[in-house]
């Protein structure tokens, strides 16, 4: 695995895309957290992994911003040692400290049984790699545009991945 991984995006779609390849570099254990201003593709990049490891014809996981619950939690299927694959969605926008962040569920969720995505993670002042037991993943997504003019039509997003 070659990181950092850069890519662009001109569509939710094509966030979707990179998410669900990034998938394939991805275990249960592992921990992503995606870091990028309100509306850049933090959400969208969570959907993409959900089909990846929930098969993309899967229409019971819908993708949510957990925003107000905090968590959402996908149930994936079986893997191919017959393992099932769960992905724990964070969103730590309205958390304030590390009680927050005990109270929220998370660090019950860092386990070998799930994949654990937080968005925001970078709002609290707390230093991920001293528990995470698997890989950890730092996922920034920066909007930009084409020229100086700003419209919906000359957006992109620049996506960087890596490994902490």
């Amino acid at each position: 695995m070659n990181l950092p991984l850069k890519y662009l995006s001109n569509l939710p779609a094509e966030t979707e895309q990179i998410a669900e390849e990034f998938g394939s570099m991805v275990s249960c254990g592992d921990f992503i957290l995606l870091k990028g201003r309100l509306g850049a593709g933090k959400t969208k990049f969570v959907s993409g992994m959900v089909k990846y490891f929930c098969h993309a014809n899967d229409s019971g996981n819908i993708v949510t911003s957990p925003t107000f619950s905090l968590m959402n939690r996908y149930f994936c299927g079986r893997d191919k040692s017959n393992k099932e694959t769960i992905i724990d969605h964070f969103d730590f926008y309205r958390l304030k400290n590390v009680y927050d962040l005990e109270n929220s569920g998370f660090f019950d969720s860092l386990s070998s049984d799930s994949i654990t995505i937080a968005e925001w993670g970078d709002k609290i002042d707390f230093d991920y790699t001293n528990i995470i037991k698997n890989y950890y993943f730092e996922v920034s997504i920066t909007v930009k545009d084409a020229d100086s003019k700003f419209t919906e039509e000359n957006l992109y997003r620049e996506i960087i991945i890596e490994k902490k």
